[in-house]
């Protein structure tokens, strides 16, 4: 990924691929201006849309290209790009926002952004409902929960199209040659216990499984989030799964994260701090990022690693480059009933990925909608998902074959996705045993995934200043347990204190917000 990369603007007869996804759904009529009076003439010439974009590098290849001009040449537009470095997007977007020169479309991570909801607050966005009711693609291939979250002042209005991702349950990569070598056999279903994982840990940790006389190896690697502060190492087996309806208790909603006359959470850090403690994990997880969690386990200093089912063809040639004869498994660990579900621990995951805001200085907004829901048709998604033949793949007695090195394709694939799509995962060429053995991986992915009822939701609470500030002292406490500097019974006197400092007021304002939204469905 290129980091120091100037922004620049590319004009090409092309745009970029817009992720979103739909699961079937209607959406709710707003009062945007009337599509109707936005459509131009069937002798119009092509119509001039800007959009300021966020993807790995603002290189556009031949093969994004030509699928750029299928697109533009499908919906009669002609389309330039604003595609700053990564690392500096949300200063340009600031920038951009404060200037008053608006392209027709942006980009934003995320409706908690703070840049976002004033755009929405200024009436620098549009609602985009009137232009989707003739999105037959995008109301069908994208999630309902998706367009709900988008619905940021509670008013039925939507601020934006979704750039998806499939909503499911992460599971764990597994060295499958290290299981041989310690003499441990997963189940034929994929499925292992919590008793059973921390064995396959200890055993990657203890039991020499490269075989090379060493002790150089640890069953897993951790790595901080975005607060910079460790996670458990496993939440939907502790029944951690987000903002659910309570069991009982003073608020109908509840996370088992901020549970007072609940466990869970407080036995998922004891699980973890006990591991880290014991020498289970790599020592630098407290310092490591994504990155480096995933460098370690490709070289082969961890053998399990948390991630999506779909990236066995990612994965794989990786360690291979360093270690030819690397194997790997897939699996997902039960919770105390034997059952597999999962979830996230404080915002549910509903499958939107960043979305693309349709601004107030766009023309055509009606044209903007047709561009994205064309991007997910039946005559565009297999090269959204292949590519090209010469270019992306060879095809040789009907059968394709991915053509290496790949030629980059971040707009192509990376800007718009269809709901419950799986198998976009796969790539192209894959043998078909690989594409045997993953399948079932993906569809337990998919089929044991709990979304919480949050909805991304962020409560004004969390704003004030003694929440935040008390933020501090929760990440600081969870870490030292985590990292097993204190005992799990320290968490108790921690929710108290939360509780105190913002955390009543979170917990109403949330029940408030998910009641609401239940009510509306």
């Amino acid at each position: 990924m290129s980091k120091n990369r100037k922004g620049i603007v590319i004009a090409l007869a092309g745009m970029m691929l817009l992720t979103s996804a739909c699961a079937s759904n209607s959406t709710d009529p707003g009062s945007s201006p009337t599509a109707a009076s936005t459509k131009p003439s069937a002798s119009a010439g092509p119509i001039a849309l800007k959009i300021m974009a966020m993807h790995d590098q603002p290189d556009i290849s031949v093969t994004d290209a030509k699928f750029i001009g299928e697109l533009e040449k499908k919906n009669n537009v002609k389309l330039s790009f604003d595609i700053p470095p990564v690392t500096g997007y949300k200063e340009r977007l600031q920038l951009m926002l404060a200037s008053g020169e608006y392209p027709d479309v942006v980009f934003f991570e995320n409706t908690t952004d703070q840049a976002f909801q004033n755009a929405v607050r200024d009436g620098i966005l549009i609602p985009v409902n009137d232009y989707l009711k003739s999105a037959a693609n995008l109301n069908k291939y994208t999630y309902q929960a998706s367009w709900d979250q988008l619905k940021v002042n509670q008013d039925g209005k939507i601020y934006g199209i979704p750039r998806t991702s499939v909503v499911r349950n992460d599971g764990y990569w597994v060295r499958k040659d290290w299981l041989k070598n310690v003499g441990f056999a997963i189940p034929a279903n994929g499925e292992i216990t919590i008793a059973q994982f921390e064995e396959i840990l200890k055993k990657f940790t203890f039991n020499d499984p490269d075989k090379n006389g060493k002790n150089d190896t640890y069953g897993y690697a951790g790595a901080y989030n975005g607060r910079k502060v460790l996670e458990p190492v496993l939440t939907g087996p502790f029944g951690l799964m987000g903002w659910q309806k309570a069991s009982g208790g003073e608020y109908e909603y509840m996370n088992p994260m901020y549970d007072q006359k609940g466990d869970a959470f407080k036995k998922a850090l004891a699980f973890s701090g006990r591991l880290y403690k014991e020498g289970v994990f790599d020592p630098d997880s407290a310092t490591n990022d994504g990155t480096k969690q995933r460098e370690r386990f490709w070289r082969g200093l961890t053998g399990v690693y948390p991630g999506f089912a779909g990236h066995y063809t990612w994965h794989l040639p990786e360690m291979q480059k360093q270690q030819p004869n690397a194997e790997l498994t897939f699996v997902h660990v039960q919770n105390e009933k034997g059952e597999v579900k999962g979830g996230n621990l404080a915002t549910s995951p509903t499958g939107l990925w960043g979305f693309w805001a349709i601004t107030k200085n766009a023309k055509n907004p009606q044209k903007v909608v047709e561009l994205f829901d064309s991007w997910l048709s039946d005559e565009m998604w297999p090269v959204v998902v292949d590519g090209f033949e010469g270019q992306d793949y060879t095809l040789t007695n009907g059968e394709k074959k991915a053509i290496t090195p790949p030629p980059k394709f971040y707009i192509r694939r990376n800007s718009m996705r269809r709901a419950n799509d799986t198998e976009f995962f796969i790539t192209t060429g894959t043998p078909k045993e690989i594409v045997e053995q993953v399948k079932p991986w993906l569809k337990k992915s998919v089929d044991t995934v709990v979304a919480g009822k949050d909805l991304g939701f962020q409560p004004e609470a969390a704003k004030k200043p003694n929440y935040m500030d008390f933020q501090k002292a929760w990440d600081t406490t969870t870490m030292k347990i985590l990292i097993g500097e204190l005992p799990a019974t320290e968490f108790d006197a921690l929710l108290t204190g939360w509780y105190k400092n913002g955390g009543t007021d979170y917990v109403k304002q949330m029940n408030e917000y998910i009641k609401k939204t239940e009510t509306h469905k």
